[in-house]
């Protein structure tokens, strides 16, 4: 039964990183680290923070000028669309740069993956430094 449990333990193993000669050694990142930390991941939030109030500011303006009900509707329905446009374009540029941030520091240390460090329960190489340095 040992040997059967054994077996499979190397056959899972070897599908989780490979037959080959391909490199087993993983990365963690403490994604809430980084996002406290990270230049890149404060400046997109407050400049998205200073967007949307900006946005509030004309929306509020706008609302107080409607000759209408109508009127009224049609113009929170464009700031809301425009507000979501405002997110959808800083999350994408965070993401970004955590992505490229990955990449980078993967190919540096040699490592065939960086995992978040809240869904490792032991074991890996620590690289939130060098991510949270490389997203400047």
């Amino acid at each position: 039964m040992k040997k059967i449990i054994a077996g499979l333990m190397i056959a899972a193993s070897m599908l989780t990183f490979g037959c080959s000669g391909r490199n087993a050694e993983f990365g963690v990142v403490d994604l809430q680290k980084v996002e406290k930390e990270a230049v890149t991941i404060k400046t997109t939030r407050e400049d998205t923070v200073k967007k949307l109030k900006e946005m509030q500011g004309e929306a509020e303006k706008a609302l107080r000028e409607a000759k209408s009900e109508e009127e009224a509707k049609k113009l929170m329905g464009e700031f809301e669309a425009k507000a979501n446009l405002v997110k959808s374009e800083a999350q994408n540029k965070m993401k970004s740069s955590l992505d490229t941030a990955l990449s980078q520091v993967a190919k540096e240390k040699n490592l065939g993956a960086i995992l978040a460090k809240q869904a490792v329960p032991q074991g890996g190489t620590d690289v939130t430094k060098e991510v949270i340095e490389k997203m400047k």
